[in-house]
């Protein structure tokens, strides 16, 4: 409780001199600006700051994070700096097909674009822009007497409730993408994203649960949530097809992992394998109970795990078996990306770090 409050507790004369102390201020004070329209502070410690997400982008690294820090590298990691961003909203993923062109998404359901490798950025839509092409998409799909009724209804009481996040993206070209998030949330574009497509309609998804990861391979595309669930993109319906594994949790990510292979892995250090496209599971042990949140594939084949409580684990053999690494300086780890002579750059709670692991 501030001084001020206290005052007003103690007597009708405290309570009159905080109102008139307060009338100047209140009467000045600038309008408030969602985070979502409000750009990132420059900051000389971003690179230090919580980083929640990489991604190459050629031979530069792009890392985004908290309160909108953007951070570029240009020498393998081993200096940053921070690239304008036009939020200040959390960014929580990133993706670059091309060394060029790349997109981060996140809280306020951003979605920001670069066209020259991370060193600037422009949004293309937000939360309300999205809530409003969504109820528009599903009005004309009910005029025309589709039946999508279901979808209008839940995109129009979104809307009311508030923006909702984008909580991964994945772009296959740098034309073709798409963007997920709570509550079946899944937009799709064509062209870079000067247009967006809700694909709510297109997942079988009937309880809406929310969506952490999408990742694509030269096995398709799949997508990863709540109650233990996966989702493959079927080529000839242009439908994401549910997949249940035995985990019951919430998964957070999808990597791969060698010819026909696939892992996906998210809470309490859960980890599954299939090698048949989803129709069978096998449960994974890394030997740590912390939750898995990022997963890469090394130049060698080697894939690279990491989770919370700082741990990064390493398999040689398509993701059947792993072993931990110690980490030379450990933080809760939130995102890795692959380097090049058996390094990796690391995410977490106190910046950007590097690790040798082979």
């Amino acid at each position: 409780m501030r001084f001020d409050q206290l005052c007003i507790l103690r007597g009708l004369a405290g309570a009159i001199l905080a109102g008139l102390l307060a009338a100047p201020l209140a009467a000045t004070a600038p309008a408030f600006q969602p985070p979502q329209e409000q750009g990132a502070m420059p900051s000389r410690l971003a690179a230090t700051s919580p980083i929640l997400a990489l991604a190459r982008a050629g031979e530069r690294i792009v890392g985004v994070g908290q309160r909108g820090h953007i951070v570029i590298s240009d020498d393998g990691g081993r200096q940053w700096r921070q690239a304008a961003s036009p939020v200040s909203s959390d960014l929580l993923a990133v993706s670059f097909p091309t060394p060029t062109r790349g997109w981060a998404v996140g809280h306020g359901g951003v979605v920001l674009h670069s066209a020259d490798g991370g060193a600037s950025w422009t949004r293309q839509l937000d939360g309300r822009q999205a809530s409003a092409l969504a109820i528009r998409h599903y009005e004309a799909r009910v005029a025309a007497g589709d039946q999508a009724g279901q979808f209008l209804k839940r995109e129009q009481s979104l809307a009311v409730d508030g923006t909702q996040p984008f909580l991964d993206v994945y772009f296959e070209s740098e034309t073709t993408g798409y963007v997920v998030g709570t509550f079946n949330r899944l937009f799709r574009t064509q062209d870079g994203g000067k247009t967006w497509t809700p694909w709510m309609d297109r997942s079988d998804n009937p309880d809406e649960l929310h969506f952490y990861a999408i990742r694509g391979g030269p096995h398709g595309v799949y997508l990863a949530g709540e109650q233990g669930m996966v989702w493959r993109l079927d080529a000839a319906s242009q439908r994401f097809v549910a997949m249940r594994t035995p985990y019951k949790g919430t998964l957070f990510g999808v990597v791969s992992a060698g010819p026909g292979g696939l892992l996906v892995f998210g809470m309490r250090g859960s980890l599954l394998r299939t090698a048949d496209e989803g129709k069978s599971w096998e449960t994974i042990s890394t030997g740590n109970p912390a939750g898995i949140t990022s997963g890469t594939v090394l130049a060698d084949g080697t894939i690279v795990l990491v989770n919370q409580a700082g741990g990064i684990d390493l398999s040689s053999d398509h993701g059947k078996s792993f072993q931990a690494r110690k980490s030379a300086r450990p933080m809760s780890y939130f995102g890795v990306a692959a380097l090049d002579g058996g390094r990796i750059a690391l995410a977490g709670s106190e910046g950007v770090r590097l690790e040798t692991v082979k």
